[in-house]
């Protein structure tokens, strides 16, 4: 019985050591999503959102948004007469690279000295193929055209590039063309404010209007916290249905124990208490997790058609390529991945705990046996 015991204490600690490591993946997951996408919201037309980039530009200094324009597929040349490499450029206002979360690993994002010329930002795939040309010119030329690059941004993890398109994005200043259409806008998150609200303002800042789609950014970095707290929330749900049941067990005890009066009051009083407590537990778990109310049914939460509408519309924005730099796409994958890694942690922390209690109750069997 002892072997027994030690295969479920073994069992146990093991699948309560994979479920810590999944919930720490989960934690990790959400914290790079919001390392690697934007936290704003973001308004997007891709035929353009009516108002030249030369227009623009003014306002994001004081408005509290970047912009970037209309993409064109090009031709990208590593070095004069090197191979062709088809990629994505756009061009974007100089904070554009700040409010879109670019972590540029060498160089910077288009500095003053070459803010008056065909400068450019390319990622890091690319820059790996400029220094394999082994010119060792920071030059590139895109439609035959001479850019000078200004940096580099690095690519991202496996989730980023998993949620992105295989076309390089490079990134240029506004020097060429400014009377180009600016592509979409990323309007710096705010808690308070809905995304609508939030677009109203730079209407009535910018008094044209702005007619394309919403992407609440700021949202599902809120979401990719809501999912780890559920996580927690459901795990720890363990201990309050274990402790309601041993409550009632202890109440069952006191109502037909044939002891003395004393005994039974004293095991009805730790009911009491095992049943307070596991109260004051999940008041406090209520408290833990908080629900955006946009992503929750306006009438009933327990609306399932409303999730699974939700679920498909997360899957069907992992597999459209309508855009080659989509954020929303982006967030959709690190979503799922961290939801995957949350529900594998709790069904092995319940499991794991079982398998401890299920030792624990062998063990206490044991030691009454020999008494």
């Amino acid at each position: 019985m002892k072997k027994r015991n030690a295969q479920f204490f073994i069992c146990g600690i093991a699948k309560l050591s994979v479920s810590v490591f999944f919930f720490l993946t989960a934690a990790f997951i959400s914290k790079d999503l919001k390392s690697q996408t934007p936290f704003a919201v973001e308004l997007y037309h891709t035929q353009g959102l009516g108002i030249p980039m030369a227009q623009a530009a003014p306002f994001t200094g004081r408005g509290g948004f970047a912009a970037a324009s209309v993409g064109e597929n090009v031709q990208v040349t590593v070095g004069e007469g090197g191979k062709s490499i088809p990629a994505y450029y756009q061009m974007a206002t100089p904070n554009y690279g700040a409010y879109a979360n670019l972590h540029v690993i060498e160089g910077e994002y288009f500095s003053d000295d070459v803010s008056e010329g065909h400068a450019v930002v390319i990622p890091e795939n690319l820059a790996k193929e400029l220094s394999a040309d082994g010119s060792g010119e920071k030059a590139l030329y895109i439609n035959g055209t001479e850019y000078a690059v200004c940096g580099v941004y690095a690519d991202g993890g496996i989730l980023t590039q998993l949620g992105s398109a295989k076309t390089p994005v490079i990134y240029g200043n506004m020097s060429e063309n400014p009377d180009i259409l600016a592509g979409h806008f990323l309007i710096g998150a705010d808690a308070g404010k809905t995304a609508q609200q939030q677009k109203q303002e730079i209407i009535a800042m910018m008094e044209i209007p702005l007619e394309g789609e919403i992407n609440d950014l700021g949202r599902l970095h809120q979401l990719g916290d809501d999912i780890l707290l559920l996580g927690f929330f459901f795990a720890s749900l363990w201990f309050v249905l274990h402790s309601c049941i041993v409550s009632y067990r202890k109440f069952i005890s006191a109502y037909e124990s044939k002891g003395n009066a004393a005994q039974r009051a004293y095991t009805a009083f730790f009911a009491a208490a095992v049943l307070l407590f596991t109260a004051i537990g999940f008041a406090f778990l209520l408290q833990l997790v908080r629900i955006p109310a946009i992503y929750l049914p306006e009438n009933n939460i327990f609306d399932l058609s409303y999730y699974g509408r939700q679920i498909l519309d997360g899957i069907q924005q992992i597999s459209t390529d309508c855009r080659i730099k989509d954020f929303s796409r982006i967030c959709a994958v690190y979503l799922c991945a961290e939801t995957g890694c949350t529900v594998l942690a709790v069904l092995l922390f319940w499991s794991g705990c079982q398998k401890l209690r299920r030792g624990f109750a062998d063990g206490n069997v044991d030691a009454a046996s020999k008494i």
